[in-house]
């Protein structure tokens, strides 16, 4: 392993500090960006840190100091490439926090995924593989809203984009060699508009359980999930402390009418009683009054034999295209859109890629889709 004496670490704690930094990063190709944040006891992310290297530094931004980041949401929104790893967390917690996405923007997690053909390669390992150098992992759960930071916590955050630029380069050579760079960056911006665009009143589909339910329960199970989601993020808490899974399950199938039916329910403490029964039974009872033809479809038991054959066939039908490419089966779809696809195969319809999705992978896709056999009779 080798090492280097590293890249001077430069905090950043006031506001025309940070203009006058943003202003010359516009004049950039590439930047380092990465993020830390808190989310334990929230149900949006507590941002904490921002760090940007352009090659010559590391700067630490204290966004707890700042006051004005308007410069900075700018450069987020325009200029230089924006170079990330493993970025989805980030995304998230900016479009909320900033209400901006890094454009332009590329992910060397999903980089690497082409170019090495290993599709969750997390940073260290590929600092490491890469660029012979060994970074050390200690301060991954920091408490990144203390201040002062320690030593250690400060050299862990600049690190993280010490190596990006290095990292991004030796990516990108290999991407320009096997012909990738187009799909990897078209791949990026697909996760920045995944964000941007993310569907309210799904929040039910979190529910793994849902499949036990029948479709006029799932009625109430979606407007159970729809008003956990609203409380969640509007009195800022986890979404399991304003009601487990569990929880809104067994509401949804027992459909209290007030609040001594709750008692005995799985999770539905004396407190939580208390604390919502007023707000809950409204929900249920205005939803089981919901019509049948606007009820969900009921989900499939993925114990079923069926399920799990059909799984098989999606599964298999997606591997032989990416062999055909020579790219991780990750890189096709992901777990949830592979759901989306399976729920429709299963209910006897033919599955359809989402519109705007990547061009370098939709032809494939759907030679994959349509390899599967559906009655629509």
């Amino acid at each position: 392993m080798t090492s280097t004496p590293g890249l001077p670490h430069i905090w950043v704690d006031q506001d025309t500090q940070l203009a006058e930094l943003c202003e010359h990063w516009q004049t950039a190709d590439e930047l380092a960006m990465d993020t830390e944040f808190i989310r334990t006891d929230t149900f949006f992310p507590r941002p904490a840190l921002f760090q940007i290297g352009d090659g010559a530094a590391c700067y630490l931004l204290d966004v707890l100091a700042l006051t004005n980041l308007e410069p900075l949401k700018k450069l987020l929104s325009v200029g230089p490439l924006k170079v990330f790893h493993s970025c989805s967390e980030d995304l998230e917690m900016l479009n909320h926090w900033l209400g901006v996405l890094p454009q332009p923007m590329v992910d060397t997690q999903l980089a690497a995924g082409f170019a090495l053909k290993d599709a969750g390669k997390g940073y260290q390992r590929l600092v490491e593989d890469l660029l012979g150098i060994h970074l050390e992992k200690g301060e991954t759960r920091s408490d990144w809203l203390q201040r002062p930071l320690t030593p250690a916590q400060e050299k862990y955050a600049a690190q993280d984009v010490e190596y990006l630029l290095p990292l991004w380069q030796e990516l990108k050579k290999r991407l320009q060699d096997q012909g990738w760079l187009d799909a990897v960056l078209e791949e990026s911006q697909w996760q920045v508009s995944e964000v941007a665009t993310q569907e309210s009143g799904q929040s039910w589909l979190r529910l793994k359980q849902a499949w036990q339910l029948d479709a006029r329960q799932l009625a109430i199970l979606q407007a159970l999930a729809d008003w956990r989601e609203e409380t969640a993020r509007t009195r800022d808490r986890p979404r399991n402390r304003v009601a487990s899974d569990v929880l809104l399950q067994a509401l949804a199938s027992k459909e209290p009418s007030h609040p001594a039916a709750m008692t005995g329910l799985p999770e539905a403490s004396p407190g939580w009683i208390k604390r919502y029964a007023q707000e809950v039974l409204p929900i249920i009872a205005e939803a089981g009054k919901i019509e049948e033809a606007a009820w969900p479809e009921t989900r499939i038991s993925p114990l079923s034999r069926e399920y799990k054959q059909t799984r098989k066939q999606l599964r298999q039908a997606l591997a032989e295209q990416a062999e055909k490419l020579d790219v991780p089966q990750e890189l096709l779809a992901r777990r949830k859109q592979q759901d989306a696809w399976l729920h429709e195969l299963l209910k006897e319809r033919k599955p359809e890629l989402p519109a705007g999705y990547p061009a370098w992978k939709q032809g494939v896709l759907q030679e994959a889709l349509n390899s599967l056999k559906v009655d629509e009779s």
